[in-house]
């Protein structure tokens, strides 16, 4: 079958012999098979289906507050990407499987062209989503990002969790449906976690969140050396406890392996591990599902193996002349298309190969 893509304003679809999705726009929803319904593809030949996109560098200023900041955020200093840079870029994946654009920033005030950028996104067919922390979030900024966002998440911080769940309640009350908590793990915070975890069953900010997302601490930035990952004994406690609660959860695909071995001992029946056990996807950066672009325009696996080892310096997205080929097929990818997969454990899930954060 020659590849095909079908794009309209509710959904998109690709079809091919071995790689095929279907993705609402309206939901975000998404599935995908391969050959058969029940196979599954180990990566997209055809490019990414979602991008993360660093358009802020620095102006924080709550900078000094986030004592485990993965990009070591500065107050001053600040760098972006400007509105016909910006289009350059955004233009490479024209006529591509591209299915969301997820846009990081420092506060939704720090690029002057941020709303111009999200409507753009959407005029050309791209959900565009975002996380802030809210320091900047006033009312009639979050309603104008509600015009066209599909997603939205809040990053919650010990120094004031209220401004969390204050930029969520406003953020709900213009109908985003997929407003989401961040929540960083790691053993120095964990009471907080659990915390908030308590917040989200009896607060009313957050009657109607979507889910509260677990973060993996990455030793990176200013957490590198100065905090630590659970032990699997404590992931254990940690998803029971959210599970047991109901608590709406999500976790990013470094949490993959952690919630594969608490599954395979928990004492839930066997249709409710299956269904859960069919919801986790393991790492798909390097070169199998997802991409990252940073302010400068260069691709790396993701945003945590930028300047790590051997992507010192990524791939020229700003100047290449064809995404799929130059970057996404590229060599240096390849390679490491080929790492990632072979690190597999005998489920399938994937490891780490930059940091070494999964239990064995």
């Amino acid at each position: 079958m020659r590849p095909m893509i079908k794009d309209t304003k509710d959904f998109k679809l690709f079809r091919s012999d071995d790689y095929n999705f279907n993705f609402n726009k309206h939901t975000g929803y998404f599935e995908r098979w391969g050959k058969t319904e029940e196979d599954d593809p180990l990566y997209s030949l055809y490019g990414p289906e979602i991008l993360d996109w660093e358009l802020v560098v620095n102006g924080c200023i709550n900078a000094n507050k986030c004592k485990f900041c993965y990009k070591d955020s500065k107050v001053d200093d600040i760098k972006l990407v400007d509105f016909e840079m910006f289009k350059k870029i955004f233009h490479k994946f024209d006529n591509s499987i591209l299915c969301q654009i997820a846009y990081g920033i420092t506060g939704i005030k720090s690029h002057p062209d941020f709303i111009k950028i999200l409507k753009y996104t959407r005029e050309h067919g791209i959900i565009p989503n975002f996380t802030l922390s809210g320091f900047d979030a006033d009312d009639e900024i979050i309603k104008e990002s509600c015009k066209y966002i599909g997603a939205v998440a809040v990053s919650a911080y010990e120094y004031d969790k209220n401004m969390c769940y204050n930029t969520v309640q406003k953020f709900i009350n213009n109908d985003i449906k997929q407003t989401n908590i961040h929540l960083t793990v790691m053993n120095e915070n964990i009471n907080f976690v659990y915390e908030v975890l308590k917040d989200i069953q009896n607060d009313k900010r957050l009657e109607k969140l979507n889910a509260v997302v677990l973060l993996k601490l990455k030793p990176r930035g200013k957490a590198k050396d100065h905090f630590t990952n659970l032990s699997q004994n404590d992931y254990n406690k940690l998803f029971e406890y959210c599970l047991s609660n109901n608590i709406p959860l999500g976790m990013d695909s470094c949490h993959a392996r952690n919630l594969e071995l608490y599954l395979q001992q928990s004492e839930m029946s066997r249709e409710k591990v299956k269904t859960i056990s069919e919801s986790i996807e393991s790492c798909e950066s390097f070169g199998l599902f997802s991409s990252y672009i940073n302010v400068d325009g260069f691709y790396f696996p993701c945003s945590f193996t930028e300047g790590e080892g051997e992507w010192e310096t990524g791939l020229d997205v700003l100047n290449c002349n064809n995404f799929v080929k130059d970057v996404w097929l590229n060599e240096k990818l390849n390679k490491y298309r080929k790492l990632s997969l072979d690190s597999c454990y005998s489920t399938g899930c994937r490891k780490c190969i930059t940091f070494d954060i999964d239990p064995d």
